[in-house]
């Protein structure tokens, strides 16, 4: 990429506006990573479109502008993780921009990542539980979804898909019919999994059955219609066959639970939770639910661990009060 200080543009097949380049790179992992990116930077900049922030902008950004947003954000009453994707978003721009220099001077464009350092000013992120299902519940959930409707079949899909691959939000909305395949005897989903990474996940047999299902209803073929998003928007407004907003699922989660008495705030990745402490509950080596849940680290499949120890065998137990 080549950059002047008087040219905001990316000279590839057409110009692109810099930015843009930077926002369609990450659109290329994650499309909703890349919106939550645009949004940040567009609040950051105090502009309507990326297009209109220039370099030279760009450049001119310092720590105290940094620390005046960080005050800016924090005086707002955002939440602390709202707080440090927003920061955390500008920062990745910045770095992004460190690694170009000149071909022909050396020169780079910037010397420093103004955001990198805000670490220590921002509002810490609290260690609140993300509820998750009993195994019951998730019976009663999805018992009440009325599958003689189109609609009805897609939600409970979804849901069934969720709670027995713990696959996150994003992955689950991003499936397409060429993505249902066969590995030997198995039934597998190629999911893109966060960073980009492929990855196949198994599709226990009344989940491809509900697949199966769904998929017939709306009319279509896995191999025929395989660049086609496995679930569709269905609503009654005619406006069907899109893909799903990511607001979709929470609504459809909401409402499910409204439905069924559970009243514990579940959303999309309460089901990921879910999916994840079934597995350890029902005997899951570390290594498997590390593998199921695709963790980088094993560490973050301990914390699940760790949670559910906190309940099991706990000090309160042995209390023994008579009341």
């Amino acid at each position: 990429m080549e950059l002047a200080q008087t040219n905001n543009t990316v000279q590839t097949n057409r110009p692109v506006h810099f930015i843009r380049h930077f926002l369609n790179l990450k659109q290329a992992i994650s499309s909703h990573t890349a919106g939550a990116y645009e949004r940040d930077i567009k609040d950051f900049f105090d502009v309507s479109e990326v297009e209109d922030i220039s370099l030279k902008d760009v450049l001119s950004v310092g720590m105290s502008e940094a620390e005046h947003w960080l005050l800016e954000l924090i005086g707002r009453g955002l939440k602390p993780a709202t707080i440090s994707r927003k920061i955390s978003s500008l920062s990745s721009l910045y770095r992004w921009m460190l690694k170009y220099q000149d071909n022909q001077t050396g020169k780079t464009l910037l010397y420093y990542n103004p955001f990198a350092n805000l670490k220590d000013g921002k509002p810490p992120i609290g260690e609140t539980e993300t509820p998750f299902l009993t195994k019951e519940e998730c019976q009663v959930l999805l018992g009440s979804f009325d599958t003689g409707t189109l609609l009805g079949l897609r939600n409970k899909t979804i849901l069934s898909l969720a709670l027995t691959t713990a696959l996150r939000k994003s992955e689950i909305i991003g499936l397409r019919l060429g993505d249902i395949k066969k590995s030997g005897p198995y039934d597998v989903a190629n999911v893109i999994r966060k960073g980009g990474r492929g990855d196949q996940v198994k599709i226990q047999p009344p989940v491809l059955a509900l697949i199966q299902e769904y998929v017939e209803k709306t009319g279509r073929d896995f191999l025929k219609d395989a660049p086609t998003h496995l679930f569709l928007g269905h609503s009654p407004n005619k406006k069907n066959g899109g893909k799903l907003d990511p607001s979709t699922l929470n609504y459809m989660i909401k409402a499910a639970c409204k439905r069924a008495g559970i009243e514990k705030g579940i959303k999309v990745h309460s089901t990921r939770h879910t999916a994840i402490t079934l597995a350890i509950l029902g005997g899951a080596t570390i290594e498997k639910v590390r593998d199921f849940a695709a963790h980088k680290s094993i560490a973050t499949t301990n914390r699940y661990i760790h949670s559910i120890d906190r309940l099991k065998d706990n000090a309160g137990d042995a209390i023994g009060l008579s009341l």
